[in-house]
C-alpha cells in the first residue's frame, strides 16, 4: 500500500527522443530521473517516415494516460518540437513543466543545408521537414520551459555552417525560446542524454529547486 501511494503522488516525466533514435538512448537519463523520485515513461514515434502531427497526437494520448500529480516532458532535439506541436494541438489536462535538450526551435542551419539536395531530404525524413521547413510549431507558453544548450562542438555542424557556439549539431542560438529559462552545458548534442549534469539540472527544475539550474547563457 505504501509503495502504491508513493507512486500515485509522484510526478511523471515523459522522455521524447530525437531524429533516427528509438528512445533506448534515453534509458540512462530515465534511470537518473527515477532516482530523483519521478515516474518515467518513454514516448517512441516514427521520427523519419512518420508525420509531426501523428507524433504529437501519440504523445498527447500517452500524457493523458499517465498518472501523477503533474506530467513533465523532456524533449531531445526533434523531440522538443514534437512536444511543442503536442501542446498546440492536444495539451494534456495535467500541469507540469517542459525541458528541451538541444531542440532547434529557432531553425537549424544543418537541416537547411541538407534540405537543399534530394539525398539530404531523404536522410532527414518527413517529420523534421515538417517541423523546421514547413510548419514549425510556435511555443505556446502554457508551461514553464527550460532550454538546455550544449557547447561541445563534437559533430559535423561546423562543416555545414552551424554558428558557434554549438553542440556539433545545433547552435546555441537555434535553441533560444523567448521567455524560457535557459542554461548551457559543456556537452555535445548526443552527450546531453548521458550527462550527469543535465540529469541533475532536470531533477532540480522539475522539483521546483533553483539549485543546479544556472540561468543565463553567458
Amino acid at each position: 500500500m505504501e509503495n502504491r501511494v508513493r507512486t500515485e503522488l509522484s510526478d511523471t516525466v515523459i522522455l521524447v527522443h530525437g531524429l533516427w533514435m528509438t528512445g533506448l538512448e534515453l534509458t540512462l537519463l530515465g534511470r537518473r530521473l527515477r532516482r530523483c523520485g519521478f515516474q518515467v515513461h518513454y514516448f517512441r514515434y516514427r521520427s523519419w517516415r512518420g508525420t509531426l502531427n501523428d507524433a504529437a497526437r501519440g504523445l498527447g494520448r500517452l500524457a493523458g494516460e499517465s498518472a501523477g500529480k503533474r506530467v513533465h516532458f523532456v524533449g531531445h532535439s526533434l523531440g522538443g518540437i514534437v512536444i511543442a506541436r503536442m501542446l498546440e494541438l492536444h495539451p494534456p489536462v495535467q500541469g507540469g513543466k517542459v525541458a528541451l535538450l538541444g531542440s532547434p526551435m529557432g531553425g537549424s542551419a544543418l537541416v537547411a543545408a541538407l534540405s537543399r539536395c534530394r539525398i539530404g531530404r531523404f536522410v532527414l525524413g518527413r517529420v523534421i521537414g515538417e517541423a523546421l521547413m514547413e510548419n514549425t510549431p510556435v511555443w505556446s507558453r502554457s508551461r514553464e520551459l527550460l532550454v538546455i544548450a550544449g557547447t561541445l562542438p563534437l559533430g559535423f555542424g561546423a562543416l555545414f555552417g552551424v554558428p558557434s557556439p554549438h553542440d556539433g549539431t545545433i547552435a546555441e542560438t537555434e535553441t533560444v525560446v523567448e521567455g524560457a529559462e535557459s542554461t548551457r552545458v559543456r556537452t555535445s548534442h548526443m552527450g546531453m542524454v548521458i550527462s550527469p549534469k543535465v540529469a541533475k539540472i532536470l531533477c532540480n527544475f522539475f522539483r521546483d529547486d533553483e539549485c543546479g539550474v544556472s540561468g543565463g547563457r553567458g
